[in-house]
């Protein structure tokens, strides 16, 4: 927690003040009780009409003034506390932007939206409640005891008796919940991710009519949530009672002493002088009643910190993150070639698996060739193209973009050098226009309209009311695959990079528009090196070369006319797709 209070350094001259207002207001609280005991001795109890509308105007006025403290306590409060979750917040997703896919899935989707949200929102409140509440309790809490034994010394008593009581409930109850808070965050970040499954798999969960297992499993997460909150409810709900329990106590016992000496002032036993009035009793009650509630306000504070202690763990626990994938300080300024790739002894196996997914894999790429990658499902085709961005890091050998290893480069610079089109095609929220200009905001209309001509999406463009500027909704779920994968296409093109990388990003488009396709790449992409993974052979065979991966290794690579003659691998997809050659002849 205190490793996270360095957000507020930024903010101290704000969060000073409000304390500072916390603590006038508390004064404001004493002297209402001050005067309002006066107004009892010298204006109820010797029926001074004057002295009644004196104090009263009086009273009137620190109310006035309590309040405008207050106001100002909790606004000074509220923007330095927010001003910090709102640092915090972003740091925090940005270090989530910066892990790798393995230490994300290692988190789980569910549990870092939490982490963003629920745990930085449970650290917000305790910096609040430090800032006004803790304020408040010790404010009232050591005011109280000064002008409750300024009144008389016989209330130490009983403030000896009940202050010890009143602790001890409160140590019981933090023992009880204390621990049950990590607990319910955790099963938290269970709810988040199972809904969190059900609204991105929506389509398959309809598909296989699972909607009543998924809603059974969300139940039981919910319940077992739900359980955990009940558990804190259910104790809290014993606290209230028996503290107020105790603060009723402790009036009796304050009358008690109050009324004593009053009739013992009256029977002679006791000088006038050393009679507690029945104002002064009024003040007491009102002072132990807040030193009660000080306490109380005490413990819900520890409570709250509590709280935020787990949260905070947590979100330590994505800042403190080593980062698996760290870039380098290449300045590729420097560099005489352009889209140059080579894999040399590549070896490759994701985290916590001992099996490697490629081996010894050694492939040279040049500016503007287009490769073509093939094989089996599972064969590890994605994996090595994934190897490239560096969304993984190889476990043995190099790769090298223009004869420096990738390791070397600043990994935003690697990746604008390198443009990605997914076979599941993800879209925003907003216009085609802004979902295209996503890959190069400073791009111009004309670029724009030239990459969807690239990527033939202007066709169906074309047909929308609005063209560029349809509206397009999150996912793009107005749009069918095909469209949907043509706009991911643009948006990698219109970042002009010296490698272009399609994962089967063809596959939702008939044949006549990827030929297309890729005849618009030939004329004005040349200079772009380019890496198709295909399942198709169609797709496949009018690249440059053709690289076949069987378990892992890159068994044959050559063009499509040498492999069709001398690869049995390649002959066998070829035959088992196509059949007869003279289709794609």
């Amino acid at each position: 927690m205190i490793k996270l209070l360095k957000y507020m350094k930024k903010y101290w001259y704000i969060a000073m003040f409000g304390p500072l207002f916390m603590i006038f207001e508390v004064l404001m609280d004493m002297l209402l009780s001050q005067y309002m005991g006066k107004m009892i001795d010298d204006g109820i109890m010797t029926a001074n009409l004057g002295n009644v509308i004196h104090y009263g105007l009086m009273m009137l006025t620190i109310v006035l003034v309590g309040v405008i403290c207050g106001i100002l306590s909790g606004v000074f409060t509220n923007i330095a506390s927010f001003k910090f979750s709102n640092d915090l917040r972003k740091d925090v997703f940005k270090k989530i932007m910066e892990l790798s896919y393995d230490q994300t899935d290692t988190f789980k989707t569910g549990s870092l939206v939490t982490r963003v949200t629920n745990d930085i929102t449970q650290v917000q409140n305790l910096i609040s409640q430090l800032l006004r509440g803790l304020v408040r309790s010790f404010g009232l809490f050591g005011l109280g005891i000064f002008f409750t034994l300024s009144i008389s010394s016989r209330f130490g008593i009983i403030l000896a008796i009940v202050m010890p009581i009143e602790v001890i409930i409160l140590i019981i109850f933090m023992k009880l919940v204390f621990p049950v808070f990590s607990v319910i965050q955790k099963k938290l970040d269970k709810v988040n991710t199972v809904v969190h499954e059900n609204v991105s798999g929506a389509r398959v969960v309809k598909a296989f009519g699972k909607e009543e297992y998924e809603y059974n499993r969300f139940v039981e997460a919910n319940n077992d949530y739900t359980a955990s909150n009940l558990y804190v409810s259910k104790t809290s709900a014993f606290l209230m009672p028996a503290l107020m329990l105790i603060i009723y106590g402790t009036q009796l016992l304050i009358y008690f002493i109050g009324g004593s000496t009053i009739v013992d002032a009256f029977k002679g036993a006791l000088k006038l002088e050393e009679m507690i009035t029945v104002g002064q009793i009024q003040q007491a009650v009102t002072y132990v009643n807040m030193i009660c509630m000080s306490i109380m306000m005490l413990g819900m504070t520890f409570t709250g910190m509590a709280r935020a202690v787990a949260s905070a763990k947590r979100i330590n626990e994505v800042l403190d993150c080593k980062l698996e994938i760290v870039g380098g300080e290449f300045d590729s300024s420097s560099s005489f070639e352009h889209g140059v790739l080579e894999f040399k002894d590549v070896t490759f196996s994701y985290p916590k698996s001992n099996k490697p997914v490629l081996k010894d894999i050694n492939l040279k790429i040049n500016q503007g060739e287009t490769i073509a990658i093939i094989g089996s499902t599972g064969c590890g085709k994605s994996s090595l193209i994934n190897l490239i961005p560096r969304f993984y890091d190889v476990t043995g050998g190099t790769i090298t973009l223009n004869g420096v290893d990738i390791k070397e480069y600043d990994l935003v610079e690697l990746r604008d050098k390198i443009g990605i089109c997914l076979q599941k095609a993800e879209l925003f929220r907003g216009s085609i226009k802004e979902n295209v200009k996503w890959g190069n905001p400073q791009a111009t209309d004309e670029e724009v309209q030239l990459a969807c001509d690239i990527a033939q999406a202007t066709e169906f463009i074309s047909t929308k009311e609005k063209g560029l500027d349809e509206f397009v909704e999150a996912k793009g779920t107005s749009l069918s695959g095909g469209q949907k994968q043509r706009l991911s296409i643009a948006r990698a093109i219109i970042k002009k990079p010296e490698i272009l990388i399609f994962d089967d990003s063809t596959s939702a488009l008939d044949l006549v528009t990827e030929a297309k396709l890729h005849d618009a790449m030939r004329k004005h992409m040349a200079k772009t090196t380019k890496i198709i993974v295909a399942q198709r052979i169609a797709t496949a065979k009018n690249a440059d070369k053709i690289a076949i991966i069987d378990n892992g290794t890159i068994v044959d690579f050559d063009s499509h006319d040498n492999l069709l003659k001398n690869s049995s691998i390649y002959q066998d997809i070829y035959y088992s797709q196509l059949k007869e050659d003279k289709i794609y002849e």
